[in-house]
């Protein structure tokens, strides 16, 4: 079984069919199962707890994760109800209208503590999948930006992470074919298949 998390890029939003999102291309091509846990606005912190809750929880073979942008954060609101599937969890996302998501995002974030952010959560992806003896592959929106510390959180990290932009030849806003012509736009089904390509051909050692 293949687990596939990320933010809408891997959810597949704004495809007609779920069949053409790339985790169901690559499980069908491996004939086996996959559970899909991406969301839309989901950040690096929710994709660390959500991915480590169902491993714990169900046999994986193959992780494939997407981290999403440095800039997403989520903090955890006790007063927020949810319902009984999900923890009240507080998404930061830029562009929220919320007086709270506003104020941190004008004196609290930094550009600095984004990327240390993602670095954290990946390393502890990383290790977790390692003591689990998961196979697992990373992807991510756009390469990691320059930092005065980053050396030093690559030497913590001991895989790579592959752009998504540079496997689709731009970014959402490049005018790529690859990309749908909405005002937000996302991979349409020929990106999700040159994604699923590239996947399969990384995976095809570890899995």
């Amino acid at each position: 079984m293949i687990l596939f998390d990320g933010c809408s890029f891997t959810m597949g939003l704004e495809l007609e069919n779920t069949k053409d999102r790339f985790s169901t291309l690559v499980s069908d091509y491996y004939n086996t199962r996959h559970i899909n846990l991406a969301e839309g606005g989901k950040c690096n912190d929710g994709i660390l707890r959500t991915t480590i809750e169902y491993c714990e929880n169900h046999t994986v073979d193959l992780a494939v994760i997407q981290m999403t942008k440095y800039s997403r954060r989520e903090i955890l609101n006790r007063k927020k109800q949810l319902g009984n599937a999900r923890l009240p969890y507080h998404r930061l996302n830029v562009g929220s209208r919320d007086k709270g998501t506003k104020e941190w995002f004008t004196k609290l974030a930094t550009e600095e503590d984004n990327v240390a952010n993602f670095y954290k959560n990946k390393f502890l992806l990383e290790n977790y999948f390692s003591n689990k003896h998961i196979p697992y592959f990373f992807l991510q929106l756009s390469s990691p930006i320059s930092s005065p510390l980053q050396s030093s959180w690559e030497k913590m990290s001991s895989s790579s992470v592959d752009c998504i932009y540079e496997i689709l030849g731009g970014d959402e806003l490049s005018g790529s074919p690859l990309f749908t012509s909405s005002d937000k736009p996302h991979p349409n089904a020929e990106g999700h298949r040159k994604i699923a390509d590239h996947i399969l051909k990384n995976v095809m050692g570890i899995f």
